[in-house]
């Protein structure tokens, strides 16, 4: 089960396919995560050349990101996490659940890039949890769900590389990057996913169900527009079936025939989200390698194994594993003088990359230390500062106490003064406005008087010139009527009414605003006494008319909700 899995991390280090990291959705800056990572110095010059002060919050927090991310890329760690750490506290506060996953996303892309690992898988979980908390809120527009749910599956497909290159179990986040993508219905992301899913299967000795799960790529094969993309899959395909045994060499030998070793060599090396580090194109060669040495043909499986081993200039962990398959092959073949010397290669190798490994962490625990001494010398200098800021502070509060205790007893006897001279103030601007309201009531009160006398006057005059005009007779009485009822005349004596009976008419306009104007005018004549005879004669209705209208609008007021219900009901007693 170890050396499947060695053979395939060798492979998929070779194919390196992967989902490219989202751009978040909102307002985006000119510089992305891609930019920051693979040319720090150019984003750094494009970043510093910004204005954060014009910028908002929001943008200002992620110009902080993508600078801490540059400046770690670039070998700054300690500027760049001072960068990191003011953008992710500002989305910590006030982020939403999906801004703050991409957010943790370049957190974790930069600790990565610093060597730091377990923080950075750290932040790719963080990512996860809320980029999944913000899809069950259901709260997202359109584009925004997308953007979180294209973010989702590089999270997840990320977390499984890394899972994967040191040896942990992947099959979980790459299922759960399978599932993401087919929720987002990305395809492309779907397929590549599920590439890596069915490699860790195989990596854990699940040959069964790594065949299933690349199954439907290797039917769609055909149809994939990264046609090398396509061949690693039937690449793929053969290995597992090899390592599972339901094939016979005759049929991996038949499929290995159908791979166009054209589209290989010739094909881009990237397409879309996808890419290959590739760049000496041997997978193939370490497939035929394979295949031909389950077959016995090992002059064919030494062949391939040696050009694969011939154009690796670098070899990293993934790489060691081919040293152990070509000294496998020469030993079958019974020379163990050669087997032998690459099985030294391979205790040289392994040797030398576990220096280069011991080395990078005794840099990094170097580095950590630094960082961790500079960190506390600062904060050291910070306690002084703020022990001696707090000694002075105490000092002026003292002095300040002292002044204030003694100025305040100057005050205070200032305030005894001053507290008689403003009762008596506040005795006279009652008196004053109390005396100011009485006369502006007064006041209204006459003006309302002078024009019901100049209304009177002007009836009087029409009522002389009317009678000297017709003279006696039926001409006379019709018109003596048509004045004495008329609509101005009403009106008057609704005013009157109003002014007689303290303002009772305009109170029950305030408070029961919904009446006609036929309903006021009929509670300002019972208001004002006007008898049930009389108001039908002023408002040409009949005597049961009044009585019916007098009830239904005492049952109105009753079952309002005005404030002096039981005043305006009184007055239509």
């Amino acid at each position: 089960m170890k050396r499947p899995a060695t053979i395939l991390l060798s492979l998929w280090l070779l194919i390196g396919t992967g989902c490219s990291a989202p751009v978040p959705e909102g307002r985006h800056l000119a510089v992305d995560g891609f930019l920051a990572t693979e040319h720090p110095d150019s984003a750094r010059r494009l970043l510093q050349a910004m204005n954060p002060e014009r910028m908002s919050r929001n943008d200002r927090a992620r110009w902080s990101l993508m600078l801490g991310l540059a400046e770690v890329a670039a070998g700054d760690t300690l500027t760049g996490k001072e960068a990191l750490d003011r953008g992710m506290r500002y989305y910590d506060r006030h982020g939403s659940d999906s801004e703050r996953a991409a957010a943790w996303y370049t957190y974790a892309q930069a600790h990565v890039k610093a060597g730091n690992l377990e923080e950075g898988i750290r932040g790719y979980t963080q990512a996860a949890i809320l980029a999944e908390k913000a899809l069950a809120g259901k709260q997202l527009d359109d584009s925004l769900r997308r953007g979180t749910e294209t973010l989702l599956v590089a999270v997840y497909h990320t977390l499984g590389l890394h899972y994967f290159e040191q040896g942990y179990d992947a099959v979980e986040p790459f299922s759960k990057a399978v599932e993401a993508a087919r929720a987002n219905g990305n395809k492309e992301q779907e397929g590549y996913s599920r590439f890596m899913l069915a490699s860790s299967y195989c990596a854990n000795g699940d040959y069964e169900q790594a065949v299933k799960t690349l199954e439907p790529l290797v039917e769609a094969a055909d149809t994939i527009q990264f046609r090398y993309f396509a061949q690693q899959i039937r690449l793929q395909n053969l290995i597992f079936h090899t390592y599972l045994g339901d094939w016979t060499p005759e049929q991996l030998l038949e499929a290995r025939k159908g791979i166009d070793l054209k589209v290989i060599r010739r094909a881009p090396l990237s397409y879309g989200s996808a890419s290959s580090e590739d760049t000496g194109r041997s997978f193939y060669d370490v497939a035929s390698a394979i295949i031909f040495q389950r077959d016995g043909q090992l002059d064919s499986a030494r062949r391939y194994i040696e050009e694969s081993l011939a154009c690796r200039d670098t070899f990293h962990q993934g790489d060691v594993g081919l040293f152990d398959l070509a000294a496998e092959i020469y030993h079958d073949r019974g020379d163990d003088s050669r087997a032998y010397d690459y099985l030294r290669q391979y205790v040289s190798v392994k040797d030398s990359l576990f220096e280069a490994q011991r080395g990078a962490q005794v840099a990094e625990l170097e580095r950590r230390y630094r960082t961790a001494n500079e960190v506390a010398l600062r904060e050291a200098s910070l306690r002084y500062r703020a022990w001696i800021a707090a000694l002075v502070a105490l000092l002026v509060i003292m002095a300040a106490g002292w002044a204030v205790v003694s100025y305040r007893r100057k005050l205070r006897r200032r305030d005894e003064q001053l507290s008689e001279s403003l009762a008596l103030v506040d005795s006279y601007r009652e008196s004053h406005d109390s005396l100011t309201s009485r006369l502006d009531a007064s006041d209204a009160r006459e003006a309302a008087v002078k024009r019901l006398l100049e209304g009177r006057v002007a009836a009087v005059r029409d009522i002389a010139a009317t009678y000297y005009t017709f003279g006696e007779g039926e001409r006379l009485t019709a018109k003596m009527k048509e004045l004495a009822l008329s609509p101005a005349m009403l009106a008057d004596v609704v005013d009157m009414a109003d002014l007689y009976s303290d303002r009772a008419v305009t109170r029950l306009r305030e408070q029961l605003p919904g009446w006609t104007t036929r309903n006021y005018d009929f509670a300002a004549l019972v208001i004002a006494g006007f008898t049930p005879q009389e108001i039908s004669v002023l408002l040409g209705m009949s005597l049961n008319g009044v009585y019916s209208l007098k009830s239904k609008l005492k049952r109105r007021i009753a079952e309002s909700d005005a404030v002096e219900r039981e005043i305006l009901l009184g007055l239509f007693s």
